[in-house]
């Protein structure tokens, strides 16, 4: 297992990231990575506003959305674990009022069914709107009255339905069980233990936002949108945070790190309740937390989160305590692509790094995109780097001499077999490439200078 992250994969890292963040026509984003509960990166790219050119800093707080549900399960499991309720427990025991419904499944409907989203609750009410600004988000009256018009939409415990309205009934259940509000219990118990101090459970007018941004329009702009507070719904989508912070809540619910909850109730929360496949999803969700396997086996546990301008993503690796979350501001981003990337490219490197080799390592361009030679744990590398997927075609590379390289492993289409042949500066850095004898040029930021 990785001890740490080595510094050389963190450059690389950063270096690529900013490469994106000057070519992927995103707002900004922000990226944590957490190993073994220390953020050991933290960095910001693009902008916070862009009719203010504001750039973005990694004290920005994000609308990090659905990763409050995680918030919320947590501390439902600490009330189990203080004997103030069980998870078995029916929801009409803590919420009297639910037992007066006309649909008498309710009284089925158990805690862990509403933290696994198998109760069948309707999503978001009868009146969603509010997602698109179209009314204000239900307050606790409104949100009853919501609650008891509305049928279950599905018989209790047969299928994964998703439902924000199940969680707000949670936020519900904390404060009935706790005595005390829900900011107030998630505040104590949860962000001044792990002192987030970027963490809060509510958007409020004088926190330090970034600005989120609609998709693009037919005339390739967006549209910034107004902060909305959330109301009820606040454990199911109301915190505003950073990545930084993200990284070190969730790297706390790894097992064995003595944080928040005892390993017993983390692996409650972490043992995969129902199977979630379908057109966008593939993988399991447990109490609270989405649950999935990456390519080589290892477990990944987190949460998305997507918002009115904002969509983020958080993994944290049970295997090896690497912990990486991701937040942007424009709804047509894809920071779970990213997260994945950058787990894959830890992976990647590894702790292996050869000084002959690295002599190679340089980003060139030409007409036709970056490409980047880089030294991994497997040996030298060719990526097209200017993707977020940079390792998905790579190459393998293998020394000739000292300033040739051959493409041993590659497309079949492109120049498998073939040479790359280096030029270096009186300081015996790359300068250019010649990749079958087409030259390619040196630059940092991607862009061709001739």
């Amino acid at each position: 297992m990785m001890k740490s992250i080595p510094k050389r994969t963190l450059k690389f890292i950063d270096s690529w990231l900013m490469l994106r963040s000057q070519w992927a026509r995103w707002p900004g984003f922000t990226v944590a990575i957490a190993k073994d509960g220390e953020v050991v990166f933290n960095k910001a790219y693009g902008l916070a506003n862009i009719e203010h050119n504001e750039t973005l800093m990694t004290d920005h707080l994000f609308h990090v959305a659905s990763q409050s549900k995680t918030f919320t399960a947590t501390a439902v499991m600490q009330l189990q674990e203080r004997g103030k309720l069980r998870i078995d427990d029916s929801a009409t025991t803590h919420l009297p009022w639910l037992a007066q419904h006309s649909d008498q499944r309710w009284h089925d409907v158990t805690l862990r069914q509403l933290l696994s989203h198998s109760a069948g609750v309707i999503r978001d009410g009868q009146a969603s709107g509010f997602w698109q600004f179209q009314g204000e988000f239900p307050d606790e009256n409104e949100f009853k009255q919501q609650i008891m018009k509305s049928q279950l939409v599905f018989e209790p415990n047969s299928e994964f339905k998703y439902s924000n309205f199940g969680f707000g009934l949670l936020g519900l259940v904390i404060e009935q069980a706790s005595g005390k509000s829900y900011a107030d219990f998630v505040t104590e118990n949860i962000i001044a233990p792990l002192d987030l101090k970027q963490t809060t459970t509510e958007y409020s007018p004088e926190l330090r936002m970034a600005t989120g941004y609609s998709r693009f329009d037919l005339q390739q702009q967006r549209r910034p949108f107004q902060h909305v507070t959330t109301g009820v719904l606040q454990p199911a989508t109301g915190f505003c945070s950073t990545a930084h912070d993200l990284a070190k809540f969730f790297a706390a619910l790894q097992i064995g790190s003595g944080k928040l909850l005892s390993d017993a109730s983390k692996r409650e929360m972490q043992r995969p309740s129902w199977q979630v496949a379908d057109e966008a999803n593939a993988g399991s969700y447990g109490l609270g937390v989405d649950i999935a396997k990456a390519k080589d086996g290892k477990r990944l546990v987190g949460h998305s989160g997507g918002y009115p301008g904002f969509v983020g993503r958080t993994w944290s690796r049970i295997d090896d305590g690497i912990t990486v979350s991701v937040l942007a501001n424009a709804y047509d981003t894809a920071p779970g692509i990213v997260a994945n990337s950058i787990l894959g490219i830890i992976d990647q490197f590894g702790d292996v790094s050869d000084k002959k080799r690295r002599k190679f390592e340089a980003r060139f361009v030409n007409d036709y995109g970056v490409y980047e030679v880089v030294d991994t744990e497997k040996g030298l590398r060719g990526l097209w780097s200017n993707d977020w997927q940079p390792f998905n075609m790579a190459e393998e590379l293998e020394i000739v001499d000292d300033a040739t390289l051959k493409i041993a492993k590659g497309n079949h289409f492109s120049y498998f077999g073939e040479l790359m042949k280096y030029e270096f500066d009186a300081k015996n850095k790359p300068s250019a490439m010649y990749r079958s004898g087409a030259k390619n040029y040196v630059s940092l930021d991607g862009d061709v200078r001739i």
